[in-house]
């Protein structure tokens, strides 16, 4: 999990490497928020914590939160962008008919003011109906307490128990096939023992 957030740092940081203008900004906001993600799943997989690491998995966690708007456009639920689509439609069909009255010199000015209500209220919806409410982000607001109650989350990894489950199952099947082939043959040994 390391490796890939090392990976996924470092590929955003390539995409992103030269931002326009405007883009300067979200860029470095953009790349703050997955570096201080990524430093708090590594801090979280320490094998032992003292109060500074806890403190600082807090920080890194608390400024994800601050962050995390620049990615919200991103999660746009198909149902979300749907409505921003019917709003935009909309709102172009009324902009039309007022345009159709307007002389030609306003109407260039009026189509920007337009465009840039449209971004406006895209932003708006896309904010207001998108979130980060769900339960894998909201679980690791439980890790520093976990950690102060209970110790290093490692420590409590099903990972060991799982492939001890594993291989149990894979050498009793293993077992069961290679049985089957001989207790078969006998079988039919024994069919035509008796029929012959």
């Amino acid at each position: 999990m390391g490796n890939l957030g090392r990976c996924l740092l470092g590929v955003r940081a390539v995409a992103l490497r030269q931002p326009g203008g405007a883009q300067a900004i979200p860029f470095k906001r953009a790349l703050k928020c997955v570096r201080v993600l990524v430093d708090f799943n590594m801090m979280a997989q320490y094998r032992s914590h003292t109060p500074d690491t806890i403190v600082y998995m807090e920080e890194y966690l608390d400024q994800f939160h601050r962050m995390k708007d620049i990615l919200l456009q991103f999660r746009v639920p198909k149902l979300t962008q749907a409505k921003v689509d019917t709003q935009r439609k909309e709102i172009q069909r009324q902009r039309g008919l007022m345009r159709e009255r307007v002389a030609t010199s306003q109407r260039r000015r009026m189509r920007d003011d337009d465009h840039d209500e449209e971004v406006e209220l895209r932003m708006h919806m896309i904010h207001g109906e998108s979130h980060f409410n769900f339960i894998k982000l909201n679980l690791l607001s439980h890790f520093c307490d976990h950690i102060r109650q209970f110790g290093n989350i490692p420590m409590y990894s099903t990972e060991i128990g799982e492939l001890a489950h594993q291989t149990q199952i894979k050498e009793g099947w293993r077992q069961s096939n290679t049985m089957m082939p001989r207790t078969s043959s006998c079988i039919a040994t024994v069919i035509n023992m008796q029929s012959g």
